[in-house]
């Protein structure tokens, strides 16, 4: 099992991760290149955040590159990446489509000197539509990724308690807060306590503020919470269902922009609220 698509980091094993992804530098081309052409060839999406407190100099697509790996590592655990009969090469399903709606595949090539010179196993070949004389040795086509089991999950349940760990929240995840909450913790602990009792209350006027994720192999929920602004959220809560005890668990919290990639495994998320 691969533990990524790519190299996400400098000092990653290549024999980690599954594909090099290639560019021309004599063209001009940058490492994100490869990406470049799949938000072009995709349905117009905003893959960069719109906060410049969350961007990063020289990235353009972090929250393509983050859902690209994501979806990969999902397809891989349920079997649906797609291997030629001579293994040769190798395709998935990215889970985008084209503007005309057509699905699009990430499509690779074997790397057969990938061990001897410590490399990836594969390289990336190119992104191409199902309709393309590229996929025909791949069909049937692989499916996309799956997540929801229980549509339940999708859904806030106003019923229900919300339970929070502050002692998580507040002493291992305390740099995710407001600034200003940071070197007081006694100030955090009110701020957080009288946010969250202001979300209980809007969700139960609106339930569809919880907008779904996935995480460690299951559905959770992220929820709002308006810290320093009673309009605008400044970080994310995460809370997971139990039935049992018909209550939410909330045991951490999120920065906005990390909240925002994880949300997009599953589809594109309402920027309502949930807006880096």
């Amino acid at each position: 099992m691969y533990e990524d698509l790519l190299k996400r980091y400098r000092d990653e094993d290549p024999r980690s991760v599954f594909a090099y992804f290639g560019f021309r530098t004599d063209l001009g081309e940058t490492w994100e290149a490869p990406f470049a052409k799949l938000a072009d060839m995709a349905k117009p999406e905003d893959w960069n955040f719109s906060q410049e407190q969350y961007r990063k100099e020289y990235t353009q697509f972090p929250i393509l590159i983050s859902y690209l790996n994501f979806t990969f590592l999902r397809l891989q655990q349920q079997d649906k990446i797609k291997v030629t009969s001579d293994g040769t090469r190798a395709c998935f399903n990215t889970g985008l489509q084209t503007r005309s709606g057509k699905d699009i595949f990430a499509t690779f090539f074997r790397n057969n000197n990938a061990s001897d010179n410590n490399q990836s196993d594969w390289k990336w070949y190119g992104f191409f539509d199902g309709y393309s004389a590229k996929m025909k040795d791949f069909e049937p086509l692989p499916d996309i990724a799956t997540y929801i089991d229980d549509p339940s999950l999708l859904v806030f349940d106003y019923r229900y308690e919300l339970e929070i760990d502050f002692n998580h929240i507040l002493n291992d995840n305390r740099e995710r807060l407001p600034e200003i909450l940071q070197s007081n913790p006694v100030l955090a602990r009110n701020a957080v306590e009288g946010a969250i009792n202001q979300l209980k209350d809007k969700l139960r006027r609106n339930y569809k503020m919880a907008i779904p994720h996935w995480y460690d192999e299951r559905i959770q929920l992220l929820l709002p919470l308006c810290i320093t602004d009673d309009t605008q959220a400044d970080v994310v809560v995460v809370a997971e269902k139990n039935s049992e005890r018909r209550k939410y668990m909330v045991r951490t919290v999120l920065t906005m922009d990390m909240a925002y990639q994880n949300a997009r495994v599953i589809c594109a998320p309402d920027r309502q609220w949930l807006n880096p």
